[in-house]
């Protein structure tokens, strides 16, 4: 098991090796964790679906370095995750913000204030799948450096699901929907217009 080979070749200095973890889902799951004080972190992660997995350190269960990927372990990769290891134990990342830390600081240099949370937007985001789920939208989140152009609709977006929701800065919904149906070579799409202003004004109530 990758478990017990990774407590073989890498050593922990200061850290401390965690029991085998219950964090896991149907895509991944953490099997191998090295804490130490100040709640940092050395996060081993096997995918479920196919070979390999990837690594990375957090704080506070937020990552604070960048996610490495890999296929296999071999002796390179253990040389990489002991240089992680150690870069944690020297004190490379004590210094590093988490997200949370980013977005909270980045909102009070910017003097806004929070209308949404967690709870309101996936209430939002529910119940605009359950009643108009090809409704277009377009975000921006307080990283962006510009605007977006296009609109999408929530099934085309792999990464709301994972965001953390505080960093965006605003939402637009299109309420105006056009449908083309294609006829023919010679014959001119049938253009359908439906206008979802009313169920999405009852939605925002």
């Amino acid at each position: 098991m990758l478990y017990e080979l990774l407590c073989k070749e890498l050593n922990p200095r200061k850290g401390k090796i965690r029991e085998m973890s219950l964090q896991n889902n149907k895509y991944w799951k953490i099997i191998f964790d090295v804490s130490w004080k100040g709640n940092f972190h050395f996060i081993v992660v096997e995918l479920l679906f196919r070979r390999g997995g990837y690594y990375y350190v957090e704080r506070d269960q937020q990552a604070i370095s960048l996610t490495y990927w890999f296929n296999q372990i071999d002796h390179e990769l253990v040389k990489k995750m002991q240089r992680m290891i150690d870069e944690i134990d020297h004190g490379k990342y004590r210094n590093k913000k988490t997200l949370s830390e980013k977005i909270h600081l980045f909102v009070e240099q910017k003097g806004l204030v929070s209308y949404m949370n967690n709870t309101k937007w996936h209430e939002l985001f529910n119940a605009l799948n359950e009643n108009i789920p090809t409704i277009d939208l377009q975000y921006k989140t307080i990283f962006d450096d510009e605007s977006p152009d296009v609109y999408w609709d929530l099934y085309g977006d792999e990464e709301i699901e994972h965001m953390n929701l505080a960093q965006i800065e605003w939402l637009k919904i299109k309420p105006v929907k056009t449908e083309y149906t294609h006829i023919g070579m010679l014959v001119s799409p049938q253009i359908r217009t439906y206008d979802k202003k009313g169920e999405i004004l009852k939605i925002l109530h």
